[in-house]
């Protein structure tokens, strides 16, 4: 078991003390799942490099970090590489970062059970294979022989996952294993998760800043602000009824699939150069009073709360998040829940995210019939990325795009940015088509088209030069479109007011700026030509919760511009319904489904958009009956190419018709699908249902 008692950190820096931890106090039982969750910079991270052993150098620890009997904070060197191995291990937020390039995933494996289990070299790559067919990686033995960079994103977390296992360690530690997955490959990685306390009894400690993961997998979860533990207890009861402020503002941050708004939560949290000597949140709660701001509250159980829920609130919010109860902060109590839900009414608030309204007009963008084929040296007819893609966009709409990884959504970004050119089919933005080639007229429409259309990146420090500052990047449209500088700086000023920036900002460089400052440059220098058509691929994806609804709050600002039109990627599909009007839905570069996304979302018709929705971690735990039965028998990656339906392989009621012949967008209704058997579906679904 794993017990950490008044565990303090603080590191030194040059000038200064960072008090990173303070006084946490938390314990994961065998066969338990404890999540910790909290904002980045909260000190989630830091918990977990204490547990192994792992903290940074210039830091001084005070407590005790239990396991097992001994304080992992007094270990020496010896006793620690024997803890990391068999004792806890830790599965990492990027795997391919923590996996060695230069050495296949099986040479890795091997050689851990070689050192740490005493496995012979002669049984240790049967074994490896063995580990990997546990984690649901198919065909073993062929990726034992892959190279990390060879392996789609959820195959490489399930990697890393039997490498943490391998060694039967007591303790399993995930930091942020599902940030950037798509829907269904969460799910598996959390399953995965889940298995290992259910069947194997190893304690799992998942850290995350997605509540809907957590709500799906934990038994219990500590709620982690500015380096103190503000919440913890039974999952279920702390997310469907939190009792402390913070924890009711970060369950207000998470996009709801129902429909609920995201509510930003305003502020930013505290860098603590000490021990905190008042409520760390006392500065962003509307709760706070005299004695917040000059005590720290002590953690006490909740009042007729059950065993185990504890906070630290001078004020705790006791009562339901409805409407009309006292205990929600002034301004922040309004609409509910939809009827049916199961996760608690936490309202919208001043700052909600409302659907703009849908476009009229003259079309902002156009693509018929569009292929995009990448050539490759393994395959002599390419890499089909899109196939047959149209869609229409008019002005004051916001599309949404979703799927899988490796479905197409990016290429569809770069297409109609002109930064790939169709295969076969057109593309028209405002009237501006791509050239083909590379010649003068080519880069002519290129920047015709630049100027009517922007892109905002998912990686937004990536996306910016790291020469430049930001000033330089946000005006940088501006002077490829002949604007002076002072008619550039006034603009500049402009867009840095609606992002809520102060000026200071343009002196900055990209390393010197947050996740959630860099994506509003990026939404600035997007919006600062005065675009037609935004772009969004992926932006809130590496973000926390409550960053994420801040930023989500300025892009559905951005796309409710009337005279603007708006594509927003993701695969997070709570934020799609957010604020898209219509939705469409990629498989292997074809539209599956497409519509309105209430009408898509509530009533989906084609098995992968069932499929999708029954994947998407919920608060309230639960899928709508349309999407829950429909479970995708193999992975992505094992999807062959079908000269039918491209969901064959993988579809639970695939028909010869299904493999050879590919079925064509259809109208049902308010929404269109391409899928042969929806008038049977229901039917088929309520058999598979019964089927034990």
């Amino acid at each position: 078991m794993l017990s950490i008692e008044n565990l303090s950190v603080a590191i030194r820096r040059p000038g200064r003390e960072v008090a990173a931890l303070s006084d946490v106090t938390l314990t994961v039982r065998p066969g338990e799942v404890v999540g910790l969750v909290g904002e980045s910079g909260g000190g989630k991270s830091m918990v977990a490099r204490a547990v192994v052993g792992l903290l940074p150098g210039g830091s001084h620890a005070t407590g005790r970090v239990d396991f097992d009997g001994a304080d992992v904070l007094r270990m020496d060197e010896s006793a620690l590489a024997a803890h990391r191995g068999r004792g806890a291990a830790i599965c990492f937020q990027n795997p391919r970062g923590a996996l060695s390039p230069t050495r296949t995933v099986g040479r890795q494996l091997v050689d851990r059970l070689v050192t740490h289990q005493d496995v012979p070299a002669d049984r240790a790559r049967e074994a490896a294979r063995e580990l990997f067919e546990a984690v649901g990686i198919r065909s073993p033995q062929r990726r034992l022989d892959a190279y990390p960079h060879e392996l789609s994103g959820g195959m490489a977390q399930r990697v890393m996952i039997s490498l943490a296992t391998g060694c039967a360690p007591g303790l399993l530690i995930a930091d942020e294993p599902t940030t950037g997955l798509d829907v269904t490959l969460t799910r598996e990685i959390l399953r995965q998760f889940r298995h290992a306390a259910d069947t194997d009894g190893r304690a799992v400690l998942l850290i995350s800043h997605d509540l809907a993961s957590i709500a799906q997998v934990c038994d219990r979860v500590v709620v982690l602000y500015a380096g103190t533990v503000v919440e913890s207890g039974p999952a279920g009861q702390v997310l469907r009824q939190p009792a402390h402020p913070y924890t009711r503002a970060l369950l207000r941050s998470v996009p709801d699939l129902g429909g609920r708004p995201v509510v930003a939560t305003p502020g930013a949290m505290p860098l603590l150069t000490r021990a905190p000597l008042a409520c760390p949140f006392a500065a962003r709660c509307a709760h706070a009073d005299d004695t917040c701001v000059t005590r720290r509250p002590p953690t006490e159980p909740l009042a007729g709360g059950p065993d185990g829920w504890s906070l630290a609130c001078f004020h705790p919010c006791t009562g339901p998040l409805d409407a009309g109860s006292a205990d929600v902060p002034p301004g922040a109590d309004a609409a509910t829940v939809p009827p049916g839900s199961d996760a608690a009414d936490l309202g919208p608030g001043p700052d909600a995210v409302d659907p703009a309204p849908r476009g009229t007009g003259a079309a902002v963008l156009e693509i018929d019939d569009a292929h995009v084929v990448y050539r490759s040296r393994f395959s002599s007819g390419g890499h089909h990325a899109l196939r047959g893609v149209s869609l229409r966009l008019a002005p004051g709409e916001t599309l949404g795009v979703v799927g899988e990884s490796g479905c197409g959504k990016s290429t569809l970004a770069k297409l109609i940015m002109g930064l790939v050119p169709p295969t076969s089919g057109t593309v028209t933005v405002a009237g501006a088509t791509p050239g083909p080639g590379r010649g003068r007229a080519s880069g002519r429409a290129a920047r015709r088209l630049r100027t009517r259309a922007q892109l905002v990146f998912q990686d937004p420090i990536g996306s910016l030069s790291p020469r430049r500052t930001v000033g330089d990047s946000i005006a940088e449209p501006l002077r490829a479109a002949g604007l002076s500088a002072a008619e550039r700086d006034t603009r500049v000023a402009a867009v840095l007011d609606r992002m809520e920036l102060d000026r200071a900002i343009l002196r900055r460089y990209p390393h010197e700026l947050s996740g959630g400052q860099a994506q509003r440059i990026g939404i600035a220098r997007a919006l600062v030509g005065e675009p037609d058509l935004i772009v969004f691929d992926e932006p809130t994806s590496a973000l926390d919760v409550t960053v994420q609804a801040q930023i989500l709050a300025l892009i559905a600002d951005v796309a409710a511009d009337a005279d603007r039109a708006a594509v927003f990627i993701s695969h997070d599909l709570a934020t799609v319904r957010g604020f898209a009007d219509r939705v469409v839905v990629l498989y292997l570069g074809r539209v599956v489904e497409e519509g309105p996304v209430d009408v898509v979302f509530d009533h989906p018709l084609h098995p992968y958009t069932r499929a999708l929705l029954a994947s998407a971690p919920r608060l309230g735990g639960t899928p709508p009956p349309d999407a829950a039965p429909v479970e995708l028998v193999k992975d992505l990656e094992e999807a062959d190419a079908a000269t039918g339906c491209p969901l064959a392989a993988r579809c639970p009621f695939v028909t010869d018709t299904c493999r050879t012949q590919p079925q064509q967008l259809q109208s049902h209704g308010a929404s269109r699908a391409a899928c042969w058997r929806i008038p049977e579906l229901p039917a088929l679904i309520g058999k598979q249902a019964t089927t034990p």
